[in-house]
């Protein structure tokens, strides 16, 4: 089999290490299917994503809009989200008037792909729809909610590690433009982790100057330069272990979530403004990619709740 990506070898090499045989049943490394299996017991995953989340709940939460309904009927706080209509130009930009700036996005893909932010205009709307639809033909539109990106990370409802997420940056030296630091930047990563690169295109671009940046400004030498605003980790963000208290309402949301859809494994995303106090759920993931820095950690405690007494 090719090499299989961290998202994979987080939880098989601990698997390995416990004794827990694992089974591929294909060869695919970019979809692979494994058993896990001692004693008695066998669990079929997809990465982190086991059997034991049913395809219903899956579906549910895979899909931005039906999972928002849910969040939002179960009294949780959500961002104002609208479907953009086609055949509704009328809502769709009396939406973008009374929310602006936007996040539009496909509805169920995953990591930042074909997400748009600061969508102010008619124009930029329209761009936005067109870049979403590359991935698929179902689009939402959603109030920018301000505030830190905050993951909680729950196994069997217990906290297992929560992450801050933050924007993809560049540092400047005093003699490269933004643009060759991004490109820079990429070159370093694409011999590491691939999957961690700053998307050199027209949404980079288009975040820049609207975070007033000009693509070909030479940031003075040891600045940090915000270049998207999108925090995904496959768009060039940073990922950091939260070591002080998580916040104790988030969690118990986290938990009430979890808890109400029996998940063994769950990722919990909020966006928490220290200014106001305000928590929003922005999603929630029954199948995240655990990965380091707190990969390790994660498979872990899932291969304890998967084969209590294995460690």
């Amino acid at each position: 089999m090719t090499a299989l990506t961290p998202y994979t070898t987080t939880i098989t090499d601990e698997a390995a290490r416990r004794g827990i045989r694992v089974d591929f049943l294909n060869s695919d490394p970019e979809w692979p299917i494994f058993d896990l299996s001692k004693a008695n017991r066998k669990v079929r995953c997809f990465n982190a994503l086991t059997d034991l989340v049913g395809s219903a709940t899956f579906n549910l939460l895979n899909n931005k809009r039906a999972c928002h309904q849910w969040l939002a009927a179960e009294g949780f706080p959500v961002p104002e989200q609208l479907p953009y209509a086609e055949n509704n130009t009328t809502a769709n930009l009396e939406f973008l008037r009374t929310r602006e700036p936007l996040v539009v996005k496909p509805c169920s893909q995953w990591g930042g792909r074909g997400v748009s932010m600061g969508v102010r205009t008619p124009a930029a709307l329209h761009a936005a729809v067109r870049h979403a639809r590359k991935y698929e033909p179902d689009i939402i539109m959603e109030e920018t909610v301000p505030g830190e990106d905050l993951r909680i990370i729950l196994v069997g409802n217990q906290l297992a590690a929560a992450i801050r997420r933050t924007p993809a940056h560049v540092t400047g030296d005093g003699k490269h433009t933004i643009r060759q630091l991004i490109l820079r930047q990429n070159a370093v990563r694409r011999k590491t982790d691939p999957s961690n690169l700053i998307p050199w295109d027209a949404e980079t671009r288009r975040n820049l100057f609207e975070l007033g940046l000009d693509i070909e400004c030479v940031p003075p030498a040891g600045r940090s330069v915000r270049v998207r605003l999108t925090n995904n980790y496959h768009t060039g963000g940073t990922v950091e272990i939260v070591t002080d208290p998580v916040p104790a309402q988030a969690l118990e949301m986290a938990q009430a979530i979890a808890s109400r859809l029996d998940l063994p494994l769950t990722g919990v995303d909020f966006l928490i403004d220290a200014t106001t106090g305000r928590i929003t759920v922005i999603e929630v993931s029954p199948d995240m990619a655990i990965s380091p820095p707190e990969g390790p950690t994660v498979a872990r405690c899932l291969l304890d709740f998967l084969f209590p007494g294995s460690r």
